[in-house]
């Protein structure tokens, strides 16, 4: 029986992938070990999911005191691992899964890496030369890998939750309630980064609310909501909340996407075949995410100076069917099915 080690961590672009692979690891009577960090995100997520969870003293290597503190987290996993006996590990990037891939190293226990990314993260870039294969999102990658490493390469997309593959624009327009005649706009600007997003959209609300052909559906991000709408008197027919739950069902239902770069996002677009606006953030590689979709003439890159004119751009947009079909059809081509399928096949489970 496989019984295999997963190690990542930090963010939810590390984690939901790798939970998508583990619950498919389960389904066929594999066993499931996640290990990260238990200071971060991943010690409360994973345990949900009733996968089994250990947690390692671990931080950034920004201090003489983080280094010791990954020095006895590798010896202590190398212990773990031998009393464990996986049959393979997979890292999914981040300074949580160094100490992990040391010990794999050290115990010769063979080890994947994937990659979420564009642009390949610091510890997947130390540790691909001896991986087993490197699964990554974007063919973009490939160039920046010498050439006598690429056959371990294996474009897979990334791994999304089961819903993101099922999803009918038709029946989940039904299902919201949106007219024929109604252009549906999907606002996410993420927790973060929304507040420039927000104000570009309130300086244009009157336009919005009164146009009876849009239907927009606006996350203000968690902590934004009280300050993006409290002038707001008249809604219309749009819908308005601090984060949508059903995020993939308005994804697949509205006309056009405006929202960040993250790699998850991107991936998301593409299997919903979706024409985006996009206003990466200036950090964490996710204007090369977003080069993906541009270069396919999938989307549009707008930079966070230019969230006025972004709006603007997708008001004209969203009414112009030839130019989304156009974008839409672009974005089809760059599927590559279900990832997380993909890469079992691959690891051979």
């Amino acid at each position: 029986m496989k019984k295999v080690v997963f190690t990542t961590g930090g963010t939810g672009g590390h984690i939901y992938p790798a939970l998508s692979i583990a619950k498919k690891v389960r389904e066929k009577g594999g066993e499931v070990l996640f290990i990260g960090t238990k200071h971060r995100m991943e010690k409360d997520l994973v345990p949900k999911e009733n996968f089994r969870f250990i947690g390692l003293d671990v931080f950034p290597l920004k201090s003489p005191s983080s280094l010791i503190k990954m020095i006895k987290a590798t010896f202590q996993t190398i212990k773990l691992l031998k009393k464990e006996k996986p049959t393979e590990i997979i890292g999914f990037g981040n300074y949580i899964t160094i100490p992990v891939l040391l010990a794999a190293i050290v115990l010769k226990i063979p080890y994947y890496l994937q990659e979420q990314n564009c642009t390949m993260g610091q510890a997947n870039k130390y540790f691909y030369k001896m991986a087993k294969k490197v699964f990554i999102a974007f063919e973009n990658t490939l160039p920046n890998i010498p050439e006598k490493y690429r056959s371990k390469f294996v474009v897979t997309g990334n791994p999304l939750r089961e819903e993101f593959y099922t999803k009918n624009k038709n029946e989940e327009r039904k299902k919201l309630d949106i007219k024929d005649n109604e252009k549906g706009i999907l606002v996410i600007g993420g927790s973060l980064g929304a507040k420039n997003i927000n104000e570009a959209i309130s300086k244009k609300w009157e336009k919005i609310v009164n146009d009876k052909d849009i239907r927009l559906f606006w996350a203000t991000g968690k902590d934004n909501f009280e300050q993006a709408t409290y002038r707001m008197r008249n809604f219309g027919s749009a819908v308005v909340k601090p984060y949508f739950d059903n995020a993939a069902d308005l994804m697949a239902a509205v006309d056009l996407v405006i929202c960040r770069a993250g790699a998850s996002t991107i991936s998301e677009l593409i299997e919903l075949e979706k024409p985006a606006i996009l206003i990466p953030y200036d950090f964490v590689g996710q204007k090369e995410n977003a080069d993906v979709l541009e270069y396919a003439d999938a989307a549009k890159i707008f930079s966070n100076e230019e969230v006025d004119k972004a709006l603007e751009e997708a008001l004209e947009l969203v009414k112009q069917d030839s130019i989304l079909d156009f974008m839409s059809s672009n974005a089809k081509t760059l599927k590559k099915g279900n990832a997380a399928n993909i890469i079992l096949k691959e690891m051979e489970i």
